[in-house]
């Protein structure tokens, strides 16, 4: 029999596959913000590739002709913002969305990615397109799997049954991210002193294995939170526990010490007279936190810029607060690479990269990567809180301006300004430079908050109207990393 053939990245687009085994059309559609949906879709893709033939595409290049045609539909999405569409799927809610469809025989299930925090909004898309595509006639192969985070095994595990009914040959770890890697904290310097926003600190890490240093400009570092050292072992020692005893956990094997240093630290009522393993069963495991990568591999180490998050009650946020003051510098720092490649570099040419805050981040490393390939005709529109403290790699910006990198820089700060001014106002100021661009072919980045982002985006859609942007997002020239 031949080698099933393996559906890659390089046939996006292309026909349905053919499969030495029988079997019918299945269309793996996905709908992706940070990347971790689309990795997905493909590894499901992969996984059924043996059994049918098999076609995989961006949601949003799709129409509802090209839906019908496939006798099985596989969806991947994740949710963005308040129960949102990715951005490359806005236009197909609202195009394709509006009405149902005519999908009667067509057999479907969607997974759902989100973050159950945002408990009512969690995984609000995903269940948006499902009630859609059963209003459409198509037929369930399963209710909803809504998937929270990336380690949520159990939700997988559903997906993973699904698969293998419909002929795949697959297993729970080949579908999910993995573990993560050991980094280094080499160095920490708080890079705002005085400002009158948050503190800002410049992260530096540097791998145990020098083959880690590698990503793109616009990918993503997920830092796993712990517990410190002492309090880990002042648990174990507490309850007794042996700490290099292994157990299944986030779908591969932990030692007991690691899984309690990133977990909630359980009560001591919480913990007594339980079983081992239903206490690991039971523990609350510290959610990834995600961070633009602000440096490229070239340079040996990888760079954060990460805002340090202080709560009402004066405790410090999850990561930002392990990161900027809790880790040892020399410490191991756990991290897990994401590609993300709807914000990878778009193609060569002329383009506007806006944001604000610790967006200058995914910027800066695409500022680094046009500077390596000499490619001139970039613009620059940053916002901040005030320019004595808040702009961040100053000597990277004069740097660009002297060798041409940037041909145009607009800086603004909110608190030097009255009444304030932030970088969605100097968008809408520059609105003519800004279509003239467009319309000479820039592309445009965007790389901060939400609601800067939505600022900028209302802006964008008053300068060059929403059809230009839907058009900009499907073609690759309109990428943003927000949070």
């Amino acid at each position: 029999m031949p080698e099933p053939v393996l559906v890659r990245p390089m046939l996006f687009g292309s026909l349905f596959r053919r499969a030495p085994a029988p079997g019918g059309k299945v269309l793996v559609a996905f709908a992706s913000q940070t990347g971790a949906a689309e990795t997905i879709a493909w590894r499901t893709a992969n996984a059924l590739a043996g059994a049918s033939l098999v076609k995989v595409a961006a949601l949003g290049s799709l129409d509802t002709a090209e839906i019908a045609e496939a006798g099985t539909l596989l969806v991947v999405t994740s949710t963005y913002g308040a129960g949102e569409a990715p951005d490359s799927a806005r236009a197909f809610e609202r195009k394709q969305m509006a009405q149902p469809g005519a999908f009667k025989g067509l057999h479907y299930a969607v997974l759902a990615r989100g973050d159950r925090k945002y408990d009512a909004t969690f995984c609000g898309f995903g269940k948006s397109l499902d009630r859609w595509l059963a209003a459409s006639k198509a037929r369930r192969l399963s209710d909803v799997i809504c998937v929270d985070g990336d380690d949520d095994t159990a939700a997988m595990t559903k997906w993973c049954e699904l698969l293998t009914r419909l002929g795949a040959t697959t297993s729970v770890e080949q579908l999910m991210p993995g573990p993560p890697q050991d980094w280094f904290l080499a160095e920490r310097r708080l890079l705002n002193p005085g400002s009158a926003g948050g503190e800002t600190w410049h992260i530096a890490l540097t791998p145990r294995e020098p083959a880690h240093l590698n990503w793109t400009a616009g990918d993503i570092a997920e830092i796993w939170p712990r517990n410190s050292e002492a309090a880990v072992e002042e648990f174990l020692a507490t309850h007794n526990l042996n700490g290099e005893l292994s157990f299944r956990w986030r779908g591969y094997w932990t030692f007991l010490r690691d899984i309690i240093a990133h977990s909630r630290l359980p009560r001591s009522h919480e913990v007594e007279g339980i079983a081992l393993d239903w206490l690991v069963e039971r523990l609350e495991g510290f959610p990834p936190r995600e961070y633009s990568i602000a440096s490229l591999p070239q340079s040996g180490c990888m760079e954060l810029l990460v805002r340090k998050a202080v709560r009402d009650d004066g405790s410090l946020g999850l990561g930002s607060g392990w990161l900027t003051q809790v880790a040892p510098v020399g410490g191991v720092i756990k991290l897990r690479l994401r590609p993300n490649p709807n914000f990878h570099p778009p193609r060569d040419g002329a383009q506007i990269l806006i944001g604000a805050g610790t967006g200058m981040a995914g910027l800066r490393a695409h500022l680094q990567h046009r500077q390596a390939k000499k490619l001139g005709d970039a613009w620059l529109l940053f916002g901040e809180r005030g320019e004595k403290t808040d702009l961040y790699y100053c000597d990277d910006i004069k740097g660009w301006q002297a060798d041409g990198t940037l041909t145009k820089t607009n800086l603004v700060f909110s608190r030097d300004a009255s009444p304030r001014r932030y970088v969605q106002n100097l968008v809408t100021e520059q609105g003519d430079e800004v279509r003239r661009w467009i319309e000479g072919g820039a592309s445009i980045l965007v790389c901060g908050g939400l609601q800067m982002a939505a600022g900028v985006q209302d802006a964008l859609v008053a300068i060059v109207g929403q059809e230009k942007l839907d058009q900009m997002t499907q073609d690759g020239l309109y990428r943003r990393d927000i949070y």
